[in-house]
């Protein structure tokens, strides 16, 4: 299936007002269904755009644009903002898909796996954090949603971070042991420096906890075709 029929189905699933009025309906869905089917759409496009470029530098100020988008849009003030207006709403849905999925597909397919890593662990951290805090405070955070939704909410982002938690660092710690032969390799022996003479000099790949944080980033979902994979093993 074209990546753009994707891009399309997954517009499609959280947009049309049928849907749209479901996925609202309660606050888990809103927030952990039509969120993530607009930002995935966004990721998607931002993916295919990046295609196998080496213009690294972009990966973590497109991360960071991302989730702060992100962040504003999980604000409760916006969350009843969008259901109260039209255009609120779409704006909404506008920028999930362009100002979060977009440089969130980018950025993942220009990141290494160091930044990966990163990027993933603080993910984890943040919905630890918003679970935590829908089930500690006694009041409605959001107005037009019921306290047993927050409630609901709570116990789903503490669930979701918990998963991906396991899910990430069993894939490392228990999925690639090591880097890539050719992350022990120098870059230039001796010898093809003009030492005629001298043995090649190998580099270590670092400590264990690098590369067991490296191994994270590169285990973690990677964009279609590969694209912005670090094969040369370098921890970008």
């Amino acid at each position: 299936m074209p990546r753009v029929a994707w891009v399309v189905a997954l517009v499609l699933l959280a947009l049309p007002p049928p849907l749209a009025r479901l996925w609202q309906a309660h606050l888990t869905t809103h927030l952990l269904v039509q969120y993530p089917l607009l930002i995935a759409a966004g990721a998607l496009a931002g993916a295919a755009i990046a295609g196998p470029g080496r213009a690294r530098w972009s990966a973590a100020p497109a991360l960071l644009g991302a989730a702060l988008t992100l962040g504003f849009w999980l604000l409760p003030r916006w969350i009843d903002a969008a259901l109260a207006s039209p255009l609120t709403d779409t704006t909404k849905a506008a920028c999930l898909v362009g100002l979060v999925g977009l440089p969130l597909g980018w950025g993942w397919s220009r990141a290494g796996p160091v930044l990966r890593g990163f990027a993933f662990a603080n993910a984890i951290s943040m919905l630890a954090v918003m679970g935590w805090l829908q089930l500690v405070v006694p009041a409605r955070l959001c107005n037009r949603y019921l306290l047993g939704d927050q409630r609901q909410l709570g116990h789903a982002l503490l669930a979701l971070a918990a998963v991906m938690l396991v899910a990430g660092f069993g894939r490392a710690l228990l999925g690639r042991q090591s880097l890539p032969d050719q992350a022990r390799e120098p870059d230039m022996s001796y010898s093809q420096r003009g030492s005629a003479d001298s043995a090649p000099v190998s580099c270590p790949a670092g400590t264990p906890a690098v590369r067991a944080f490296a191994n994270l980033g590169r285990v973690i979902v990677r964009p279609p075709g590969g694209a912005g994979s670090n094969t040369n093993g370098r921890f970008d």
